[in-house]
């Protein structure tokens, strides 16, 4: 009786115990959100999912430390420039990620790099919304110095693996560059 107690026991305990498996790498686990925006250079949303009237869309970091970035987003809206603080939250355990928050840490969103080239020219960003239901957006984001060159193949390929049959919309053109430049 006690053998058989025994042996329930063991076997409860052996169930309730994970163990350990080796598996692949979490998927974005090796990309590092901190090092892809820790750039003076700024960053072009090029192409988006997001189906808004929002073009030429440019992050330009102000300052950065191990834990967030504080950052400017630039764009134009029915042809009038705006200029929106954020700050990025950096995560220890999540290095792919960043919480975007308001400067009065009003939350937004949670940007995911889920891709980004060698050289740090581009990456493919999915963009969940801490205040709205619905789809994640992609973003294909470009930095400045990598604007006019040709656009690295991973970058294009991840992006439009990831956006599936949904519409794509462009936001950078050439004629986006003065939107860097502050209205006198």
């Amino acid at each position: 009786m006690h053998k058989v107690l025994l042996l329930a026991i063991l076997i409860f305990l052996a169930t309730d115990m994970p163990l350990p498996i080796h598996t692949s790498p979490e998927r974005g686990s090796h990309y590092d959100m901190k090092h892809f925006v820790n750039t003076t250079d700024p960053i072009w949303t090029y192409k988006t999912t997001n189906d808004g009237e929002i073009i030429c869309e440019v992050d330009q970091m102000e300052s950065i430390t191990q834990v967030d970035i504080r950052y400017q987003r630039l764009f134009l809206m029915r042809r009038k420039r705006y200029e929106i603080p954020l700050r990025g939250q950096f995560y220890y355990f999540h290095r792919d990620r960043m919480t975007v928050t308001s400067r009065d840490m009003a939350p937004m969103c949670t940007e995911i790099l889920l891709y980004q080239a060698r050289d740090m020219s581009c990456a493919v960003i999915k963009i969940k919304s801490l205040t709205e239901r619905g789809d994640a957006r992609f973003d294909l984001r470009i930095r400045n110095s990598s604007i006019h060159a040709k656009l690295h193949g991973g970058c294009h390929n991840f992006f439009y693996f990831h956006v599936g049959k949904r519409p794509v919309y462009p936001l950078y053109k050439p004629t986006c560059q003065r939107v860097l430049k502050r209205p006198k």
